[in-house]
């Protein structure tokens, strides 16, 4: 009598599993890409006209460096989605940085106000300066449009994100209570960072006519509170937007998906921090202050977050196929 004896054999699941691309994540890919190289463009051109004095965004190999990496990012993460590799990691990051373009535009609109609408000292690229006027230039309305594309690409990709496939085992699943918690407080320092003042300007020691010394607080930058109109409203938007888009990073499917955007807000926070600290280092009127070490103490946390996300998904989950026996048939 001969006896059947079941042979089975392990087909190891590929890591993720891609779909196609829907047309509109190529389109928001398109137009991130855009908005990222008008970005770059903008570090490179007058900015605003305080007073007669014509800003330019400093021009140092570091300042162009930091200026670059935010955008930089973007533009490989746009260029993996339109190439159809790992579409969601791609949207992700599109998905975070325009979500903080929100309150960058409204920002970059108070530059648009005449002088009234200003404080009566304010610092640009580490300038101070008084706003007896203040005249938007070229570069005031690239970086404006920059914002607005980068706006349009965050609803490009929520329009498509349910129609792009890209899943994985799930085996990560179980971790993201962890990583929502984790994410959670350093969204709450990076609410500080963007809220803190960018930088400080150094008191003054002078003697009055009694012969006494006095110190005397010297007007700059000032922080998230104490600002004005769109300037205030701009802050806000963009503390909301970096708490909001670490929250929902632990959210998104699949795990790379979390890993990109996390990816995108430590792009923002370590390009934002380095210019603030090269900034303030720059002139002898301006100091360090809060915002600058935040700025890089919370990007320094997101990539921290991100690389653990990447490292935690389990091995390979193998799946048995049973074959038939070599006599059968």
């Amino acid at each position: 009598m001969r006896v059947r004896v079941k042979q089975s054999t392990a087909r190891v699941v590929p890591a993720h599993i891609v779909g196609p691309i829907p047309a509109m994540a190529r389109a928001a890919a398109g137009t991130a890409i855009l908005g990222s190289l008008l970005l770059m463009a903008g570090r490179f051109l007058p900015h605003v006209d305080v007073g007669g004095v014509q800003v330019i965004p400093p021009r140092g190999p570091l300042d162009v460096a930091a200026a670059l990496l935010w955008p930089g990012v973007m533009i490989a993460s746009a260029v993996s989605v339109v190439l159809g590799r790992l579409p969601r990691l791609g949207l992700a990051v599109l998905a975070g940085s325009g979500a903080l373009a929100i309150g960058l535009a409204v920002g970059e609109m108070y530059q648009l106000q005449d002088a009234d609408a200003h404080r009566a000292v304010e610092v640009f690229f580490g300038r101070r300066l008084i706003t007896s006027s203040v005249d938007p230039l070229v570069g005031v309305g690239v970086q404006l449009s920059a914002y607005l594309l980068l706006v349009v690409a965050l609803v490009l990709t929520l329009s498509c994100w349910a129609r792009t496939t890209m899943e994985d085992s799930g085996h990560f699943d179980g971790q993201r209570p962890l990583v929502m918690g984790v994410a959670a407080l350093i969204g709450l320092l990076g609410v500080l960072a963007v809220s803190a003042r960018p930088q400080d300007a150094p008191e003054q020691i002078v003697e009055n006519v009694a012969g006494f010394r006095i110190t005397v607080d010297v007007a700059g930058e000032v922080s998230l509170l104490d600002r004005l109109g769109l300037d205030l409203l701009g802050g806000g938007l963009l503390a909301v937007a970096v708490f909001a888009v670490a929250l929902t990073a632990a959210t998104l499917r699949p795990r790379l998906a979390t890993v990109g955007a996390l990816a995108g807000l430590t792009a923002y926070f370590l390009g934002a921090g380095l210019l603030l600290l090269l900034e303030a280092g720059r002139y002898a009127d301006l100091d360090v202050a809060p915002g600058g070490p935040l700025h890089l103490l919370t990007g320094a946390a997101f990539a921290g977050l991100a690389g653990y996300c990447l490292r935690a998904d389990g091995p390979p989950q193998p799946v048995q196929a049973q074959l038939p026996p070599p006599w059968s048939g």
